[in-house]
């Protein structure tokens, strides 16, 4: 028996290989691959060619007939070759073809009944091609389709019956066409499919209706089309669907409700649309998304509960969005799943202590290229999973010195292009920031940005001394005494002493420095909030030094300070060089150097007229008198 089966194995081998052409390459499992010079279906062994691949041949039509003399051919292709014309009758005698795939080819167009004589085709690929238009009964006869994709073509309209008898199809791609409408009919029969695609056309609009037969579909691409609005209730008959992609459109509102009833939803794009806003009711139940893309829109912000329903939800890209300036409180607080969340390039300027609070599982958080000033301390407290961050290219000028320390398994940071502003109060950042050089991947980017003489200075290199800080760092108030005064008052009175009358004396100095030694030339007395401070000048010189009227300095502060002395009292008064009451000052200021000037030019201006009224009066009194005793010198000589 083995014998007989060995013998008929090698006479089937033996035609196999004096019946190859020189072409091609003829496999023992049935594949044939041929290639180069040859302008026809070549002559081939018909019981040891199952499936056919003509890559790159000079093959320009398909004759009549030309496939039936390979009787046990199942697959066909043509691919990346100038055919242009296909016969009518090119598939007669070739029914058990299963697959034909026509790809990259020059056909522009198709006869109406080319492919009747193919009831057991399964899948039909006439894709990357010149296709302009198809008769409306193409795939009449292919009853047992599952795959059919006609894509890449340049076909503008579809008749609305062309699919009605392709009940088996679960495969359609539609896409990069120059489709501008959809019948509503068109998808009715096609209960069985479960990939849509649509993409890269010019569809506008889709009428409702459209996909209400679509039961099992699992993955409808609609993106880079011109759809500018859409039916609220266009998805709601798709429970199955796994994938939704609506990106690069023109969409500026989404009807409310629009994506409810949609369950199994995994994946939703609404990116590069120019949405305006969104409604608060848009999402419905998702509990097994996980990926969400909203990027390149113009939303200012989006509702508190838009990610309410996405409990699942692990990817959320929420990017590149240029006039998303805030977030609300509450609206990551239903995503405990989230491990990446993207806002890197909007222009957010502020963001809540609590606002990632519910993300206990996020590993990447990316912020980069926004606009913010400060962050909380407690901002990253919950995030104990995180290990990718990124904060650079924003405007941060301080940051908290614990603010990472609840990150325990942190693995990257970024922080450069910043703008630090490098007073002593930047201090413990900048020691965090040298003491986890690994972790802060762009160091040599985390400079400062002000003041001006620190301007491009390695916040690692920041010490005390370089900022020229006190011992300690509570505040910006320095009291400077000389060495001669300290050891001068230190003979008489003991250092703890010494601190105790300074308290007395100024109601604002607190926690001072008890120490027991002779206190060094700079210390540093930790102020409270009041916007002015008094301090009182010792009846004695030996019962208190001269400190606070003659050596009070501000050292790397920001604020501006400005004292005034009366009746043996200093009076300090502190300013902020930022906000709306620096702002507010510095108005009023203007505005009463402005008034002051304008009085000044009223008054001269005043004077000058009142002089000039005063003089003419005085030489009317002049005249007046001189002609009066010429009248009396006349009335005299009569």
């Amino acid at each position: 028996m083995w014998l007989i089966f060995i013998v008929l194995h090698l006479g089937l081998l033996v035609p196999l290989s004096l019946s190859c052409p020189s072409a091609c390459v003829c496999l023992p499992n049935g594949d044939v691959t041929c290639t180069g010079g040859i302008t026809e279906i070549p002559h081939l062994a018909a019981n040891q060619t199952f499936r056919l691949k003509l890559n790159n041949t000079l093959i320009k039509i398909l004759h009549p007939k030309s496939l039936q003399p390979l009787v046990f051919l199942l697959r066909l292709q043509i691919s990346h070759s100038p055919l242009a014309t296909i016969h009518p009758e090119a598939f007669y005698g070739a029914s058990q073809l299963k697959s034909v795939v026509l790809s990259s080819t020059n056909i522009s167009d198709l006869p109406p009944r080319v492919f009747s004589s193919l009831e057991n085709l399964e899948q039909l690929y006439i894709n990357k091609s010149q296709l302009m238009s198809l008769p409306a009964d193409i795939f009449k006869h292919l009853v047992n389709l599952t795959e059919l994709d006609i894509s890449m073509n340049q076909i503008a309209n579809l008749d609305a019956r062309i699919f009605q008898n392709v009940t088996k199809l679960t495969y359609l791609n539609l896409g990069k066409n120059f489709l501008q409408m959809i019948p509503q009919m068109m998808f009715h029969n096609l209960r069985q499919l479960k990939s849509l695609i649509l993409s890269s056309n010019q569809l506008r609009t889709i009428e409702e209706g459209s996909f209400d037969h679509l039961n099992n579909l699992l993955l409808l691409m609609l993106d880079k089309n011109q759809i500018q609005g859409i039916p609220s209730r266009l998805f709601w008959h798709m429970p199955s669907l796994l994938i939704l992609t609506l990106s690069s459109n023109q969409l500026r509102y989404i009807p409310r409700e629009t994506f409810y009833y949609l369950p199994n939803l995994t994946k939703l794009t609404l990116y590069k649309n120019p949405l305006i806003s969104l409604p608060d009711q848009l999402v419905g139940h998702m509990p097994r998304l996980q990926e969400f893309y909203l990027y390149n829109t113009n939303l200012i912000t989006v509702p508190w509960n838009l990610f309410a329903n996405m409990t699942g939800l692990k990817s959320l890209h929420l990017h590149y969005n240029e006039k998303l300036i805030s977030l609300p409180k509450d609206v990551f607080s239903h995503l405990p799943n989230l491990e990446k969340l993207s806002l890197r390039k909007n222009i957010l300027q502020d963001l809540h202590k609590d606002q990632f609070s519910s993300l206990t599982k996020l590993r990447s958080l990316n912020i980069y290229g926004n606009k913010l000033r400060s962050l909380s301390a407690k901002i990253f407290q919950n995030l104990h999973s995180l290990t990718h961050l990124q904060l650079n290219n924003n405007n941060l000028n301080n940051l908290p010195g614990d603010i990472f320390a609840h990150l325990t398994v942190l693995k990257s940071v970024t922080l450069g292009h910043n703008q630090w502003n490098c007073t002593c109060s930047i201090l413990d950042i900048a020691a965090w920031i040298s003491d986890n050089r690994n972790v802060v991947t762009d160091l040599h980017d985390v400079l400062c940005h002000e003041p001006y003489h620190l301007i491009n200075k390695s916040l690692v290199t920041l010490t005390n001394d370089s900022l020229k800080c006190g011992v300690t760092t509570t505040g910006d108030l320095h009291v400077t005494m000389t060495t001669e005064e300290i050891q001068a008052y230190s003979s008489e009175r003991t250092t703890a002493s010494f601190f105790t009358d300074i308290k007395n004396i100024s109601n604002v100095a607190t926690n001072t420095i008890l120490s027991t030694t002779v206190p060094p030339v700079h210390r540093t007395l930790q102020t409270l909030s009041s916007t002015a401070y008094t301090f009182k000048k010792p009846h004695t010189a030996r019962s208190m030094p001269n400190v606070f009227y003659d050596t009070v300095v501000l050292v790397n502060g920001p604020d501006i300070v400005h004292n005034n002395r009366r009746q043996g009292w200093v009076y300090l008064w502190t300013v902020p060089t930022s906000g709306a009451y620096s702002s507010f000052l510095m108005a009023l200021h203007v505005v009463l150097i402005i008034t002051g000037v304008l009085l000044i030019i009223f008054s001269a201006f005043a004077f000058y007229h009142l002089h000039k009224a005063l003089w003419k009066t005085g030489m009317t009194l002049r005249h007046q008198t001189i002609k009066t005793k010429r009248l009396r010198s006349f009335n005299g000589k009569l």
